[in-house]
């Protein structure tokens, strides 16, 4: 489940840039350009998003994006406010940040498609059964829900209901907090230039897919 949210973060911010060819001056450079990717899209920020193509503007257009893809990924439990799923990326981004570093150098020169070799403990969400395993807090909530449902409560009243709202992020931060992370592993991302809402030429990765199968589940 939580491995949808990172795929459509990093689809998202790839839909903020062009593809593009040529022998174009590039800005940045490609290491930096994918730091900048991996840290956004589990981080919520990079230092290097500037190298990316990524103005604060991107940056705060794809953390809203991504609250709304948090809202719309756990509402097959509960509807969540735009609140709490605000709060629960905060804690997944903290998360993040306490358990994952990133480092990527430049493995092959290329005019075209340089090779830039990323390190990192990645994620292990090659089996998600955890996320809605059944403990009290888990079952406290779905009978909460379930009753007032029954009740005819709408879901924009469940999102105001401060009660259910608070039980959610304890319950679904719970497990954020809990996602398993892998020993450190090396993966070889080819990169290929794209166009920046700066309008300048920058690198991305070519193969978003295949990144992201290497940040979620170790693959590479």
């Amino acid at each position: 489940m939580h491995r949808k949210i990172l795929v459509c973060a990093l689809m998202l911010a790839m839909v903020l840039l062009t593809s593009c060819g040529g022998v174009e001056k590039v800005d940045g450079t490609p290491d930096k350009a994918i730091m900048a990717y991996c840290e956004i899209v589990t981080m919520g920020e990079s230092p290097n998003m500037t190298a990316a193509g990524f103005s604060d503007e991107d940056n705060k257009n794809l953390r809203k994006m991504m609250i709304k893809v948090f809202e719309e990924s756990f509402n097959e439990i509960v509807p969540l406010s735009e609140q709490s799923a605000n709060d629960l990326a905060n804690i997944f981004y903290a998360n993040s940040k306490a358990k994952i570093k990133f480092q990527a150098k430049i493995k092959t020169e290329d005019i075209e498609r340089p090779i830039v070799e990323l390190t990192t403990t990645p994620f292990d969400m090659s089996n998600t059964t955890n996320a809605y395993a059944p403990n009290d807090e888990l079952l406290a909530l779905l009978g909460m829900v379930g009753k007032l449902k029954s009740d005819g409560v709408t879901d924009e009243q469940l999102k105001a209901n401060p009660e259910v709202q608070k039980l959610a992020v304890d319950v679904f931060g719970k497990y954020l907090k809990e996602l398993p992370i892998k020993s450190e592993m090396t993966y070889a991302v080819a990169c290929k230039k794209v166009t920046g809402t700066d309008g300048n030429i920058h690198w991305a990765p070519d193969d978003v897919n295949a990144l992201m199968d290497f940040i979620t589940l170790g693959k590479n």
